[in-house]
């Protein structure tokens, strides 16, 4: 026994040895033909500096191929979104988070999709128990003759439908004090009276009395119905960047919000296409750099004087545009130079 451990070890170890070294061109390349990002990325990271040219420039492209993967994705699943298919959006972006587990802008995407979706749904759920509400009490006269029956199955009926009317009352009280809490009066309101027309007790709901109050004046309504349409009008804005993904679209939200902020009170817009503009900035910056270190001037300058109006004080930008610039010249006039003289060829009878 005691001789065959160490035969053991000895075998593992020359197993070891012969096993041929990895090839990380042809791993990532693996990884990056069946959309392994995650896998892919891994490879990079363990390369240094002294990686061979093919491989970096393979690298370069597999970052590339990244950013662009997590841009697709997050734009699929707005658009699906936006068409009510909130099952096939999340799984759009879950799917994509295993594919490319590492990115950032994929989970806060998924997050702010989860979020959408829960308005969304409080909503339906409201219009939904409100109209059952209404039914309800259109049957109180129904509920009351119930009850002149001797046949047992009336009773029964009755209490099954008394049963409900606590039930919807319960869940209206519920999804008004949430509306509350988000200061969507108009669905508190809404709820909270549909309550209160099964259980008068809820007519006093302070919730009620509130929503009531912001609501009630012919101006206070004129005023929520202009700012509903100015915050309506400045999501129409930002989706429509988020599905076209183009630069002017973002600065005309941009315009938009900031010019209609206070009167509309697009606080939680204003946040959004500041942090898109953050965003869109940092990452064609990004890809300026990289289009600039493989020698291609003209897509460098092109891609940072078309993001240049997000941020118009950026000295930085201002300065690569003009280093740029400046090089494009020479290279034009390099061109001009080296070019052979026009021979002209002698008419002909």
């Amino acid at each position: 026994m005691r001789v065959v451990f160490p035969l053991l070890l000895i075998l593992t170890l020359t197993a070891c040895q012969l096993r041929p070294p990895e090839d990380p061109l042809a791993t990532l390349d693996a990884a990056l033909a069946a959309e392994d990002y995650g896998t892919a990325w891994r490879v990079m990271q363990r390369q240094g500096d002294d990686a061979p040219e093919a491989l970096q420039t393979r690298m370069r492209s597999a970052r590339e191929a990244i950013i662009q993967f997590e841009r697709d994705s997050i734009r699929r699943a707005q658009r699906q979104a936006g068409d009510g298919d909130w099952q096939q959006a999340l799984g759009t972006l879950d799917q994509a988070i295993r594919q490319w587990p590492y990115g950032e802008p994929l989970r806060r995407a998924r997050s702010e999709l989860d979020q959408q979706q829960l308005t969304s749904l409080v909503a339906l759920r409201t219009e939904l128990f409100a109209d059952e509400a209404q039914w309800l009490h259109s049957q109180r006269v129904a509920l009351d003759k119930l009850a002149h029956y001797a046949d047992p199955s009336a009773r029964a009926l009755s209490a099954r439908l008394t049963e409900r009317e606590a039930d919807v009352r319960d869940e209206l009280v519920a999804l008004g004090e949430w509306h509350a809490g988000q200061q969507n009066w108009r669905l508190t309101r809404k709820a909270l009276r549909a309550a209160a027309s099964l259980d008068e007790q809820y007519a006093s709901h302070p919730a009620l009395a509130q929503a009531e109050s912001r609501l009630s004046s012919a101006s206070q309504r004129a005023r929520e119905h202009r700012s509903e349409t100015l915050r309506e009008e400045a999501r129409t804005r930002l989706a429509r960047y988020r599905t076209s993904q183009a630069v002017p679209d973002l600065v005309s939200a941009r315009h938009y919000i900031r010019e209609h902020r206070q009167r509309g009170h697009l606080e939680a817009e204003h946040e959004t296409v500041e942090r898109l503009c953050r965003e869109r900035f940092v990452r064609d910056n990004a890809e300026g750099d990289a289009r600039y270190a493989r020698g291609d001037y003209v897509g460098a300058y092109q891609l940072w004087q078309a993001v240049a109006p997000l941020m118009p004080e950026d000295t930085e930008l201002a300065k690569k545009l003009d280093r740029t610039r400046r090089v494009m010249e020479s290279l034009e006039q390099l061109k001009a130079g080296s070019s052979p003289a026009r021979q002209t060829t002698p008419a002909t009878d």
